[in-house]
């Protein structure tokens, strides 16, 4: 199940750039420009984070910030343009969880919003195993053998979950696509080669070693090490 979040940002190519990419990673996003409506909003469609500006039309995010945490379960990150001290610690002290200052970038409020998540929920990062990569299929996560997780998207969950299944035996190229990403096989194929060079990319810069993901000649690909996957 995706993580449900209300982005709440006036500035309107901000808004949609940040809801276009969290959407991309995985996220079920709703946005709005005010917190004009936030409490009929919540209750028609309640949010598991909600990600807040201050300076927004009508009432501020602070005065949002105390209408959200009335809800017992909700998380809340502030992403404004105001950087002075006084301005995070009010913040904070109105019950907001994290205070992120623009300009902020949208992989680290992705991971922000994903480890806060799991605070919320009670949720924590599977033992970390002295060989294997772990795939947790229900945060989203994957996890190196020394236990550092990598945050997906929802093509690199479908992508590692399709090789994770079978390590070391090649899984063709039309399989680790997702399938409402399917066009035309040109497409498609650059298409893989760029998610599986920027999923290497990432892991490797998080975790500082190498994605045993490897290119099976002719076929597609192959997870070249140990590997399991937790559903809980």
């Amino acid at each position: 199940m995706p993580i449900h979040v209300l982005l709440i940002e006036d500035d309107d190519d901000l808004r949609e750039s940040l809801a276009t990419y969290l959407t991309g990673a995985g996220f079920a996003v709703r946005a709005a420009a005010n917190a004009e409506d936030l409490a009929a909003e919540m209750t028609r469609h309640p949010a598991d984070i909600v990600v807040l500006d201050i300076n927004l039309p009508g009432a501020d995010g602070f005065d949002a910030a105390i209408e959200v945490r009335q809800r017992a379960g909700t998380g809340i990150v502030m992403l404004t343009g105001r950087s002075r001290q006084a301005d995070r610690l009010h913040g904070l002290s109105l019950g907001a969880d994290h205070y992120m200052v623009k300009p902020a970038d949208p992989a680290e409020l992705e991971m922000v919003i994903r480890n806060l998540y799991g605070r919320i929920k009670g949720l924590s990062l599977p033992a970390p195993d002295a060989e294997a990569w772990i795939l947790d299929t229900k945060r989203w996560i994957l996890a190196s053998p020394g236990g550092v997780g990598v945050p997906l998207s929802a093509a690199e969950r479908h992508l590692l979950e399709r090789l994770l299944q079978q390590p070391g035996v090649p899984v063709p190229r039309i399989e680790l696509i997702a399938p409402g990403s399917r066009q035309d096989a040109d497409s498609t194929g650059r298409a893989l080669d760029v998610l599986v060079f920027r999923l290497r990319r990432k892991v490797e810069l998080a975790c500082d070693r190498p994605l045993p993901l490897l290119s099976a000649r002719g076929i597609g690909y192959v997870f070249a090490g140990t590997a399991l996957i937790r559903h809980e």
